[in-house]
């Protein structure tokens, strides 16, 4: 199993930070040692001069247009080439950067600074297999380029290449033993902690640093060897002895080898810990929750709230109780924990979790209802959850008039904005429903469920269509995996006509939730429209296998009914 608590998500922005996108100044702005024709050497350095003046007052459009003009002059201007793809980015205007940074390459296709910045723009802009093609292409004329190895190994690992990634990063280091990046992406994209150990070892021997021996300590810790982890450690601690994470790494560590005594005589070189037996109380009980120690965590978490009530220590033992199934004891400790505390909403939540498992869900009503009727203790979660248990019991009124409620407390409360617009489409009031979405937009326009509920909604009921689409795309650009708006995708180009594209879109959407009914129903329609009877017939049977209500069974059905007898 790859090693979940490092991602290498992170380090391909921070590379090419690092590293830079573009050239160095040259000597000169031109590369022939002599004019040629086209070449006016003093035009090009009077608009360069005046680039350089605007790009220094941040007059970028001024500068833009400075440094074309120099590039009139002097064609060969290697340096204002590289240039000015940099200011447009500055301007953010990308695509002008990428098309320019293309007209360098078809130019000279050697010029490795102008592949490089393309290839980090065609990451941000999730083109990967274009990034990385830019990368294997300066690699075919300069295989051993340990910059652009280390670039396109991490950005294969970003996009699932994983055994490619090793593959070239194994030759960066090789070809470069002292790259320390090079070893760093190897230990976190490592698939066992074993191969993973000797890079971690090596990148922290090449560029010694607390955060990396922190990062190497913890995982050290997840694979037990506490010994190991406390020797880093100490490191860090010789360096800064005041340095505390590491001090509680090392307690977790000797806590993970039994060695509670030697734990606690650690802990208590912790100033707010040495004069507060109830903090060092609660310090170890959070300890022994990160090494699974439920048995230990729960007596030390009980000793604290015998001697303080404290919320935080509540909490904790509730969610340990509640791990054990012991429900009762779990409630008990909730209990104490009052409006005015941080745990509060979270101790609710769970408070009437562990109710509705012991079938007590009158009980969980009776506590929410007691407490949103007081502006003190009410919250917006509270209502979304009374409205769910609610609907559990099939009181459908109930819970619209619990949401309603809470929509009048809290208009501008996302959750229960879109909880509440969901709620009045399953009471068939779909008009309201995307009203209250379409507030909900109001305030952020960037809600992706949202987009796509009321873009779906109009495609559905054949309004709007030109504005549902635009919906749409804007929710798949904001969550590009999800298939139900993917599906909602394919459904809007149905209701356009564009069947041929409704069909790819429903196909991809049916990869991410294969068992979703109505995914197979839609697919089934487009079929159907497209003349595909055997598809169709197929596509509704699939649908038949996942539908659980027998009223949608009965209309696939007669569908399926319909295409046979045709």
């Amino acid at each position: 199993m790859k090693i979940g608590r490092f991602k290498t998500a992170w380090l391909l922005p921070l590379i090419l930070l690092l590293l830079g996108g573009c050239a160095t100044p040259e000597s000169s702005l031109v590369t022939d040692e002599s004019p040629t024709d086209s070449q006016d050497l003093s035009c090009a350095y009077f608009y360069f001069l005046w680039g350089t003046h605007a790009e220094y007052e941040n007059e970028f459009d001024e500068a833009v247009d400075a440094y074309e003009k120099a590039l009139v002059c002097d064609p060969s201007a290697i340096y204002i080439k590289h240039k000015l793809p940099l200011l447009h980015l500055k301007k953010g205007d990308t695509a002008r950067a990428i098309k320019i940074l293309q007209e360098n390459i078809v130019d000279d296709p050697l010029d490795t600074a102008s592949r490089k910045l393309l290839a980090g723009l065609l990451a941000q802009q999730k083109e990967f297999t274009a990034a990385i093609d830019q990368y294997n292409e300066i690699l075919s004329y300069d295989p051993e380029n340990d910059q652009v190895l280390l670039r396109l190994g991490v950005l294969q690992e970003q996009t699932g290449k994983s055994q490619k990634a090793r593959r070239t990063l194994k030759k960066l280091v090789a070809i470069n033993p002292e790259s320390y990046f090079g070893y760093l992406a190897l230990a976190r994209m490592s698939d066992s902690p074993n191969e993973a150990e000797p890079y971690y070892l090596k990148a922290l021997s090449l560029n010694w640093s607390s955060e990396l021996a922190h990062e190497v300590a913890q995982f050290h810790i997840e694979q037990k060897s506490y010994d190991q982890a406390i020797k880093t450690l100490r490191e860090i601690l010789d360096q800064n002895k005041s340095e505390e994470q590491a001090r509680l790494l090392i307690v977790q560590a000797l806590l993970g080898s039994g060695r509670e005594d030697e734990a606690i005589v650690e802990l208590s070189l912790i100033p707010r810990y040495r004069s507060s037996p109830v903090q060092l109380s609660l310090a170890l009980g959070k300890l022994y929750v990160r090494l699974d120690k439920y048995d230990q965590a729960i007596a030390h978490l009980s000793a604290v709230i015998k001697v303080e009530d404290d919320s935080s220590a509540r909490y904790l033992l509730g969610v340990l109780y509640s791990e054990q199934n012991r429900l009762s004891e779990s409630l008990e400790a909730l209990e104490g924990i009052g409006a005015d505390q941080e745990e509060f909403e979270d101790s609710v939540f769970l408070r009437s979790r562990l109710l509705h498992q012991q079938e007590k869900a009158d009980d969980a009503l009776a506590m929410l209802n007691e407490y949103i009727t007081v502006s003190s203790t009410r919250r917006p979660l509270f209502y979304v959850m009374a409205a769910s248990l609610y609907r559990d019991r099939g009181q459908m009124e109930l819970a619209s008039a619990v949401l309603a409620s809470g929509y009048a407390n809290y208009p501008d409360n996302e959750r229960l904005l879109f909880e509440y617009g969901l709620q009045l489409e399953r009471t068939d009031r779909l008009n309201e429903a995307i009203g209250v979405m379409e507030q909900l937009l109001l305030l952020n326009p960037d809600h992706a469920e949202a987009l796509n509920f009321v873009g779906y909604s109009w495609a559905d009921t054949d309004r709007n269509l030109d504005r549902a689409l635009l919906y749409i795309e804007k929710a798949l650009e904001l969550k590009p995996e999800n298939g139900y708006i993917q599906d909602s995708l394919g459904w809007v180009h149905f209701k356009l006509g564009n069947l041929e594209r409704a069909r790819d879109e429903l196909l991809n959407a049916i990869k991410l939730l294969p068992d979703d009914p109505y995914l197979h129903d839609h697919l089934g329609d487009v079929y159907r429209a497209l003349g595909q009877r055997k598809k169709a017939i197929k596509a509704y049977r699939e649908a038949l296998k996942y539908f659980e209500d027998e009223d949608k069974k009965a209309e696939v059905e007669k569908k399926i009914d319909a295409l046979r007898n045709s």
